[in-house]
């Protein structure tokens, strides 16, 4: 048996289990899934399985254990791929483009591996395979989840209002470096606001900022959205899981909560993140009682998705929010006032 041949196995069996070991971190520390990083984890113990417990015999060689084979055959500093290294390699954006690169890079050892080691028995090609086919299942879980973080990684929160101008503000939040935006107005028939949603949503995109919609969950897809957010009021009009089930699982769906069931019943649905509030007495919702910092503070101790504060959060109250723990805010009249306190404090 040709000893490139080995080579090959070699390099690719630790392709793969170092791409799948940068997956199970972004599943144990990014998703904080128990249930998906012990998934990865079976898998890279899985490849290993397939080497260690098989053993080459062909023809006059004399059995011997694969991964003392492997070892024997390596080359590293004959290796003339070990200076190569690509720009798209030495770069990463964030936390989504690290899962990917590192995913794909498994699939295709073990490509690698399914191929090549047919050639010392047919059955580790077999065996292969079913990791191959594994992976592409872990891929369709992990990568909706991945995505959906990346885009709640955000300190605040924009939400337009027709009196200060849906454009006027989205500009402004792009400008000022704001990575979420929801197009909010209560005013606009339905008709209007897909018309306005889809040029908003066009803007946004093109700046790479994460576009909702409030209410309209079933224009989601129909503007090209990134999710929607409900409030309690929809929920008493559709299912959450239908929602679910129509956007499916890489769209977000943030809720609005005022009390500790609520927030509870939210996570337990499936919410991507929770609104809590009014926090503070706000004008643009003067007939609602706030909530208070109390609410927030309970909820922060029990919710582990995402929690946004919202209503009446300004430069002077801003404080008292970080001290509950929270440190997501949404806001529509003082979210360019708490942008400037953002960077006095850079």
């Amino acid at each position: 048996m040709r000893s490139d041949i080995f080579r090959i196995l070699d390099v690719n069996l630790n392709r793969a289990t170092e791409g799948l070991r940068v997956v199970e971190e972004v599943c144990r520390f990014v998703l904080e899934d128990e249930r998906l990083t012990l998934a990865v984890k079976k898998l890279r113990s899985e490849l290993f399985k397939i080497i260690r417990l098989s053993e080459y015999q062909r023809g006059e060689y004399p059995s011997i254990r694969i991964s003392e084979k492997l070892i024997e055959a390596r080359k590293v500093l004959g290796d003339v791929g070990r200076e190569l290294y690509p720009k798209s390699e030495g770069r990463r954006i964030n936390i989504e483009s690290v899962f990917r690169a590192n995913m794909k890079r498994t699939q295709e050892a073990v490509r690698c591996l399914e191929e090549f080691s047919k050639m010392i028995k047919p059955k580790f090609g077999r065996a292969f395979k079913a990791v191959r086919f594994q992976l592409y299942d872990l891929e369709k879980k992990i990568a909706p989840r991945v995505s959906k973080a990346v885009k709640l990684d955000f300190d605040l929160y924009l939400i337009t209002d027709p009196q200060f101008g849906h454009f006027k503000m989205l500009r402004q939040a792009i400008a000022s470096g704001i990575k979420i935006v929801q197009f909010r107005d209560k005013i606009m028939s339905k008709k209007e606001y897909l018309c306005w949603a889809k040029k908003l949503a066009a803007s946004a995109m093109k700046a790479g900022v994460t576009f909702m919609l409030n209410d309209y969950w079933d224009l989601v897809k129909v503007v090209g959205a990134d999710g929607v957010h409900l409030g309690q009021e929809d929920l008493a009009s559709v299912s959450f899981r239908k929602v679910r089930k129509e956007l499916g699982e890489e769209k977000i769906i943030g809720v609005s909560i005022h009390s500790l069931v609520q927030a509870l019943r939210a996570e337990k649905l499936g919410a991507d993140y929770i609104a809590v509030g009014p926090v503070f007495p706000t004008p643009s919702k003067p007939q609602v009682k706030p909530v208070g910092l109390g609410l927030l503070k309970k909820v922060i101790k029990r919710i582990k998705i995402p929690v946004v504060a919202i209503g009446g959060i300004n430069p002077s109250n801003l404080d008292q929010i970080k001290r509950v723990g929270c440190q997501r805010v949404a806001a529509i009249r003082g979210i360019f006032e708490l942008v400037r306190r953002r960077k006095e404090l850079e």
